[in-house]
């Protein structure tokens, strides 16, 4: 099991393939196209074992994907994020897996340089290119130990954790009266935790997103960050890392990483449904070929639409973040709400789309490995993260258009 990813070498073969990227600051999604190829081939692999191919993160490492949102001071490009985006959509594209884990351990890295100095040294001291996994459901218990803490408990859904090094656990702090005083995040070494492998899922297979056990962890307090402060865009990792992407919202970064990869499991889906209708010469029920009824093209276009429309929302929402960031000011509640909102909304367009294509493909479409079958079972895995929960979602959004005071956790 791989925990470090320094000592990653690509074959001269792949190196060539990928050799027109030469550093992370020049990535973008339309730059990684070479090698979306090699993430389709691996993609049924990847459902098969449950987890993504060691090989495909030495190779996206090397191309510095994982980096993008990475501080400078640490080798990272700090990166715009819809920069990081247009990658993650385009790996997603190809590989559903593989772009969820690809969002993840980007916004998770980002999320370490929120933390104070002394965890992101812990962490990139020893190595540039270690990945953190998360969970941040607060499900184990914390105890205050001095100014340190003490983890007990299981933490679910750790996407990715089979390929990395640190872990970010969610937990709730008591006030001595015993009532719930703030929900942190704590850094924990993956040596420090058991992995209970129980992975086995209808969609996202290859994201290996298992459980962690700790026993009795003991946390240093610089590995602890408030919820309360990232939420208010103030934390102890702006006074090293300073650029305006360390002044966005969580909410907003956790949010896009998991309605990203839905629309490129979209458009992967549009790119195949696109291709086999071109191909397809024999004719469907209605008597004519599948490529020159209307309907299937009516159909495309329609699915077309959501997914065009869906990246474009999501687009000018994070632009917009970029700039009230760069200007150092406050970023308004009621954008957060509308982000917030659109990428629940864009996530459940992006499904609605390729159930446009899975139930007009006749049945070869039911074939495993078929691509559209592939992104319909991803994409709707996808729409069950907490985050994607469209109504909650909408009714957070909705009051806060009619002034209904109270604030929700995670805008």
């Amino acid at each position: 099991m791989r925990k470090h990813l320094r000592d990653c070498t690509l074959p001269p073969s792949r190196h060539e393939e990928v050799g027109a990227i030469r550093t992370v600051g020049e990535l973008s999604g339309g730059q990684i196209a070479d090698y979306l190829p090699t993430l389709r081939e691996r993609a049924r692999e990847s459902d098969h074992r449950s987890r993504i191919a060691d090989e495909t993160v030495c190779d996206l490492a090397r191309l510095g994907v994982f980096r993008m949102l990475q501080p400078a001071r640490y080798g990272g490009a700090e990166a715009e994020i819809l920069s990081f985006s247009e990658v993650v959509r385009e790996i997603s594209s190809a590989c559903g897996s593989t772009g969820w884990l690809t969002a993840l351990f980007g916004v998770h890295a980002w999320h370490l340089a929120l933390f104070p100095t002394a965890a992101q040294e812990d962490v990139w001291g020893a190595g540039r290119d270690v990945l953190l996994t998360a969970s941040y459901g607060a499900t184990g218990r914390v105890v205050a130990d001095g100014s340190n803490f003490r983890l007990r408990g299981r933490w679910r859904f750790a996407s990715g954790c089979l390929h990395a090094g640190w872990a970010l656990l969610g937990g709730q702090l008591n006030a001595e009266d015993g009532s719930p005083q703030d929900v942190s995040v704590f850094l924990v070494p993956m040596s420090d935790l058991r992995v209970e492998l129980d992975w086995d899922t209808v969609g996202l297979r290859g994201t290996g997103s298992h459980n962690l056990i700790a026993e009795n962890v003991l946390v240093p307090g610089h590995r602890m960050l408030s919820f309360v402060d990232c939420a208010h865009c103030r934390t102890p990792g702006q006074e090293v890392n300073r650029g305006a992407l360390y002044r966005l919202p969580l909410p907003s970064l956790l949010g896009a990483a998991v309605s990203v990869p839905p629309i490129g499991m979209a458009l992967g889906a549009y790119r195949a449904q696109v291709s086999w209708i071109r191909d397809r010469l024999d004719r469907s029920w209605s008597g004519l070929s599948w490529n020159t009824d209307d309907l299937n093209s009516a159909r495309l276009a329609a699915a077309g639409a959501d997914i065009d429309a869906s990246w474009s929302q999501l687009a000018e929402d994070l632009r917009e973040l970029t700039r009230c960031a760069e200007t150092g000011g406050e970023i308004p509640l009621a954008l957060r709400r509308k982000v917030r909102r659109d990428q629940s909304v864009a996530t459940h367009r992006a499904a609605r789309a390729v159930d446009q294509f899975f139930e007009h493909s006749g049945g070869d479409v039911l074939r495993l490995g078929n691509p559209v079958e592939q992104a319909w079972r991803n994409v709707h895995a996808a729409q069950l993260h907490a985050l994607n929960d469209l109504d909650h979602t909408l009714a957070m959004y909705g009051a806060g258009e009619l002034g209904v005071s109270g604030r929700h956790p995670m805008v």
